[in-house]
C-alpha cells in the first residue's frame, strides 16, 4: 500500500491531503498554520494525519509542498542581505525601472524601493553586444575590491545580471566562478540561469528577488526535509511552481523566484481538475481563504498562464498561472474610513490571533465574525474539527468598534460587511474575465478555501454566472491541486530577430538544445524519457511593437511552412485579443519557448473520506439574508450523497467549510460529490 501526500501552507489553516494508491481513497485534514514557522503546522498536521489513519509513514511514496515562504518574505521585506554586479553605467536600472507609473493619477504614490540598495550594486568592466559580441572584455582585476565591499557588508546573497548575458552569459559565469572560489558560503544567482530574456529591468529584478528569498527558503526547506525524514517519510521532498507543475526541493532552493505563487497555483490546479471533472470547459475558479481571495479564469479547459507579473509592486518575469489576489479573507478586518464608510480589508486577523470568535486575543472585526452573526456559521461548528466559535466575542467587538460608531445594530453592520467584501470580489472576478472581454455568464464559477462556498451563490448571483461548482473538500482544495500537479519545468531563449531572416535550422538548434536540458532535468527527477511531453512556443509580435504573443508551433524538425503557420496563428491570436491584425506587416520572434511535462495519475474525488464524524440530523436555525431572517435548513456534507437535492434557504456544514445557499435557489450533489447549484440568482 502507498500514499501520495499534499501539505499546503495558508495565511490561517495549513490543509493536508492524502490519497490511498491502492483503495483510491482521500482523506485530509486541517491544522492551524504557525506563521513563524511554517514546518511546526506542517509536521504537527502529518503526525495527526498518520497517526489518526494509522498510516505506516515508509508508505508515503509522494509528498509535495505548496509554500508560502518566498511570497511572505518578498512582501515582509526580511530576505536576505543581498548585492548586485552589473556592467559598468547600469547600477541605477534597478532604480530607474520602468517610465510608468504604478498609479497614474496618483501624483504622491512611490514606487517600491529596490531589494538591493544602491551602495550594494557593484560595477564591473565589460561588455557584450546584444548578439552576444563581446565588445569590451572583462576586467577580472576589480573583483578582488567588490569582494572585500561584500565581505564588509555581511552579504549573504548575491545577484549578477550582466547587460545582454542571455546571448552570451560568458563574463557571467567568470564572476560567478570566483566568487564560488573567494567566498564559498555565498548564495550566488546568475541572470542567465534565473532568466534568459533580453529586458534588463525584468531580468535584473527578477535575479535580485531570487537572490534575495532564496537562503530563507533555503533554510525552511532543509528543516522541513529534516522533519519529514524524523517522522519516517522517505519520500523526496516536492515544491509546487507558480507555473502550475511541480520540482524537486534542490531546484527550488536553486531558483525559489519560481514558487512565489506556489500554494495560489495548486488552488487552480485543483479547481481546473474539478471543474474538469464537472463537465465544465469554461470556469473562473476563486479560493477565499483566510487572508486572500484568488481568482483565475479558465477558457476551453486551458489554464491562463502569463510570463511577468509583480509582488508589492517589484516585477517578476517568470511563467505562473495568470492569478489575480486580493486581500479579501475571512480574517479581513471591517473598519472605518476617515469619511464615516465601513471598509473590510485588505488587513487580516490572520492565523494569530484570527477572528474575534476564535477566542485566541483577537480584537477587529471580521468576515468570519459577521457571517456568525448572520447565522451563516454555526457558534456550535468546530472549523478544521480544532477551532470552536464564540458568537459572543464576534458580537462585541462589531457593537464596540463598528455598530455603536455607526449608529446601526450589530446585525445590520454584519450584512454590512458581507455586501462590503463581496463588492470587492466581484470586482476582482471583472477583472479576470469582463475586463479582458470574457463574459461571467459564459462560466461556471468554481468555489473553494474555507470560506469561499459561504460566498459563491452571492457572488455567481451579481454576475449572473449560472452555476457555483463546491468541490468536495473545498477547505483544502490546494492541497488537493497539490495532488492533481505534473512535473513540469519551462525554459527561454532570447532571438529578437526579424521573422524573414531567422533561419530554421538556428531555431532547431535553439529547442533541440532546450529539449537536451529539458530531458537532463527530468531524468535527475526519476522521469523515463519516453514519459516526457515538450511544448514548443514562439513569442512573436509585429516590428515595433513593445509587446508579445505567444502562439505553439509543432515539434520535430522544424520546416519553413511551421514558420508560417506560426506567423498565421499570430495573426489569428492578435485579431482575436486585439480586435484587427496586420497580416502584412513584419514579424519579429522574441523569443523560443520550451516546457516539459511529465504527469502523474490523478486522485478520484469521489471516493473522498472527510474525517468522518457522527452527526445529528438536519435542522434548522435562523439565518439573515440582507434584512431578511429566515429560518434555513442546515446540512451535514458527509450525510448527502449523489443525486440529493436541496432547496434554499439552506446551509451545508462540513468540517472544513461551509456553503450556503440563497433562497429560492436550487442545489444537488453530482457524481463527484460535487455540490451544484444551478439557476443561480440573488433570490
Amino acid at each position: 500500500m502507498s500514499y501520495r501526500l499534499g501539505v499546503d501552507v495558508g495565511g490561517t489553516f495549513t490543509d493536508l491531503s492524502i490519497y490511498d494508491d491502492t483503495t483510491g481513497i482521500l482523506n485530509i485534514y486541517k491544522t492551524p498554520s504557525t506563521p513563524e514557522n511554517q514546518s511546526k503546522a506542517v509536521k504537527q498536521g502529518v503526525l495527526s494525519l498518520i497517526n489518526n489513519l494509522k498510516i505506516d509513514p515508509a508508505s508515503i511514496a509522494f509528498f509535495i509542498h505548496g509554500t508560502t515562504v518566498a511570497t511572505n518574505t518578498l512582501l515582509e521585506r526580511d530576505g536576505a542581505k543581498t548585492a548586485l554586479i552589473v556592467t559598468r553605467g547600469f547600477r541605477d536600472v534597478l532604480e530607474i525601472g520602468r517610465q510608468e507609473r504604478p498609479d497614474l493619477y496618483n501624483w504622491k504614490i512611490k514606487r517600491a524601493a529596490p531589494i538591493v540598495p544602491r551602495n550594494l550594486r557593484f560595477e564591473i568592466t565589460e561588455r557584450m553586444s546584444y548578439q552576444g559580441e563581446v565588445l569590451t572584455p572583462i576586467n577580472v582585476n576589480e573583483l578582488e575590491k567588490i569582494a572585500s565591499l561584500i565581505q564588509k557588508n555581511n552579504i549573504e546573497s548575491l545577484s549578477i545580471c550582466l547587460l545582454h548575458s542571455y546571448a552570451n552569459p560568458k563574463h557571467e559565469e567568470i564572476i560567478g566562478d570566483y566568487f564560488k572560489k573567494c567566498l564559498p558560503n555565498l548564495t550566488i544567482a546568475l541572470s542567465n540561469n534565473i532568466l534568459a530574456e533580453f529586458k534588463e529591468y525584468e531580468r535584473m529584478s527578477t535575479t535580485t528577488i531570487n537572490s534575495y528569498v532564496a537562503p530563507r527558503m533555503e533554510r525552511y526547506l532543509k528543516d522541513l526535509n529534516h522533519a519529514v525524514n524524523e517522522i519516517g517519510i522517505k519520500s523526496d521532498l516536492h515544491i509546487m511552481q507558480s507555473n502550475g507543475g511541480t520540482t524537486t526541493a534542490s531546484e527550488a532552493i536553486a531558483k525559489p523566484v519560481h514558487t512565489i505563487l506556489s500554494g495560489p497555483a495548486a488552488g487552480v490546479v485543483g479547481g481546473i481538475s474539478i471543474a474538469n471533472d464537472a463537465g465544465e470547459e469554461n470556469s473562473i475558479s476563486v479560493d477565499m481563504g483566510g487572508t486572500s481571495f484568488d481568482i483565475s479564469l479558465c477558457y476551453k479547459g486551458e489554464i491562463k498562464r502569463s510570463q511577468e507579473s509583480d509582488i508589492s509592486r517589484l516585477p517578476i518575469k517568470v511563467p505562473m498561472i495568470d492569478i489575480h489576489t486580493l486581500g479579501a479573507g475571512g480574517g479581513s478586518i471591517a473598519w472605518i474610513d476617515p469619511g464615516g464608510a465601513l471598509r473590510v480589508g485588505p488587513s487580516s486577523a490572520g492565523a494569530d490571533p484570527g477572528p474575534a470568535c476564535y477566542g485566541k486575543g483577537g480584537e477587529e472585526p471580521t468576515v468570519t465574525d459577521a457571517n456568525l452573526v448572520l447565522g451563516r456559521l454555526s457558534s456550535s461548528s468546530m472549523l478544521a474539527g480544532e477551532v470552536g466559535l464564540d458568537i459572543d466575542r464576534s458580537i462585541s467587538v462589531i457593537e464596540t468598534k463598528l455598530a455603536k460608531p455607526l449608529g446601526l445594530t450589530v446585525e445590520q453592520v454584519a450584512s454590512g460587511i458581507i455586501k462590503v467584501i463581496n463588492a470587492s470580489m466581484i470586482k476582482g472576478i471583472r477583472v479576470v474575465s469582463v475586463a479582458k472581454g470574457y463574459d461571467p455568464r459564459d462560466f461556471a464559477l468554481i468555489a473553494f478555501g474555507g470560506a469561499g462556498p459561504l460566498h459563491a451563490a452571492e457572488l455567481a448571483g451579481e454576475l449572473e454566472i449560472p452555476k457555483v461548482v463546491v468541490p468536495v473538500a473545498p477547505g483544502v482544495t490546494s492541497a488537493l491541486g497539490l495532488l492533481m500537479s505534473d512535473l513540469r519545468h519551462d525554459y527561454v531563449q532570447t532571438v529578437l530577430r526579424n521573422m524573414d531572416e531567422v533561419k530554421v535550422p538556428e531555431l532547431n538548434t535553439l529547442f533541440n538544445n532546450m529539449e537536451s536540458d529539458a530531458v537532463k532535468q527530468m531524468s535527475r527527477e526519476g522521469i523515463d524519457k519516453k514519459d516526457i511531453q515538450l511544448i514548443r512556443l514562439l513569442d512573436i509580435r509585429y516590428l515595433g511593437q513593445a509587446y508579445d504573443l505567444q502562439v505553439p508551433i509543432t515539434g520535430g524538425v522544424l520546416k519553413d511552412a511551421d514558420l508560417q503557420l506560426a506567423r498565421e496563428r499570430f495573426n489569428d491570436a492578435h485579431k482575436s485579443l486585439y480586435g484587427f491584425s496586420i497580416d502584412e506587416n513584419p514579424t519579429e520572434i522574441v523569443n523560443v519557448r520550451l516546457t516539459s511535462v511529465a504527469g502523474f495519475t490523478k486522485p478520484s474525488l469521489g471516493n473522498s473520506n472527510q474525517n468522518k464524524i457522527s452527526h445529528q440530523a438536519p435542522s434548522q436555525r435562523d439565518v439573515i439574508f440582507g434584512e431578511e431572517k429566515l429560518s434555513a435548513d442546515i446540512f451535514f456534507r458527509d450525510n448527502l450523497s449523489q443525486g440529493d437535492e436541496i432547496i434554499g434557504p439552506a446551509v451545508i456544514d462540513q468540517i472544513d467549510s461551509t456553503t450556503l445557499i440563497l433562497p429560492k435557489q436550487k442545489a444537488y450533489i453530482d457524481k463527484s460529490q460535487n455540490i451544484i447549484i444551478e439557476g443561480v440568482t440573488n433570490g
